[in-house]
């Protein structure tokens, strides 16, 4: 009832001025997420017996992505998420790269030893980051999904996970993470906390945070600091049994 009463009453001043309803056209970060998650699993469930159809797949995505963005093939505009849930191959082709991850890691008895796991891995990370280092004359943009943004962010999180699978689930050492556990086990929360701190500033009329610490060193120490900041309210409103669940 709440829901329906939310949608009866929501307006918005669009671009134009004029008033009105919410759209449905852009869903947003969780609706794109959705799409994404969603277009993946349906072809790796009507393709799971192939052992090698999810690098087909991310092949086949990363090169839709490749083609979008060098305006190769330029999607209509009636072929929204809802006709067409792969949008441009950015979003899929990355999920698509974790399906790629989980075979190598998950799936036996391909690799057994992690040795092996681990040398297949990092051969998958050098590909995709040598092929996002070839196609930067496309530009590196999250905003656009550029095909290098999508392929440096994917060799970077194999190569993250590959290590972090060697400390937690081969050597056993998991305490030292203990900090993150807010952000695994009350993750919507997690996500958005720094909405709710951003709200706050913009309320106080704050500009600081827009004028200071914005980029390079001081950038990226800032950006320690606040994700270490929010990990820790998270943790706070988790013991607090506040919790935030789709």
């Amino acid at each position: 009832m709440l829901i329906v009463a939310m949608f009866a009453i929501y307006r918005h001043i669009g671009r134009d001025g004029n008033v009105g309803w919410i759209s449905y056209r852009y869903p947003e970060i969780l609706g794109l997420l959705a799409f994404a998650y969603l277009s993946v699993s349906a072809l790796y469930i009507v393709t799971r017996r192939w052992i090698w159809a999810p690098l087909g797949w991310f092949v086949v995505l990363m090169g839709l992505c490749v083609a979008t963005t060098a305006r190769w093939v330029v999607m209509p505009h009636w072929m929204t998420l809802y006709v067409w849930p792969f949008g441009e191959g950015a979003s899929s082709g990355i999920a698509m790269a974790g399906v790629v991850l989980s075979v190598i890691f998950f799936r036996e008895p391909k690799f057994v030893e992690f040795r092996q796991k681990a040398w297949v891995a990092v051969g998958y990370a050098a590909v995709v980051l040598v092929c996002g280092f070839l196609l930067t004359p496309l530009g590196i943009s999250k905003i656009r999904g550029t095909p290098t943004w999508c392929l440096y962010s994917i060799g970077a999180s194999v190569l993250v996970f590959t290590l972090l699978y060697w400390i937690c689930d081969v050597k056993g050492w998991k305490r030292w993470a203990a900090f993150t556990r807010p952000a695994g086990s009350n993750t919507l929360l997690t996500y958005l906390v720094p909405d709710l701190f951003y709200f706050v500033v913009a309320v106080i009329g704050s500009t600081w945070f827009e004028t200071h610490w914005s980029y390079g060193l001081p950038g990226l120490v800032r950006a320690l600091i606040f994700t270490a900041a929010m990990l820790a309210i998270a943790a706070v409103l988790t013991r607090l049994k506040i919790r935030l669940q789709l």
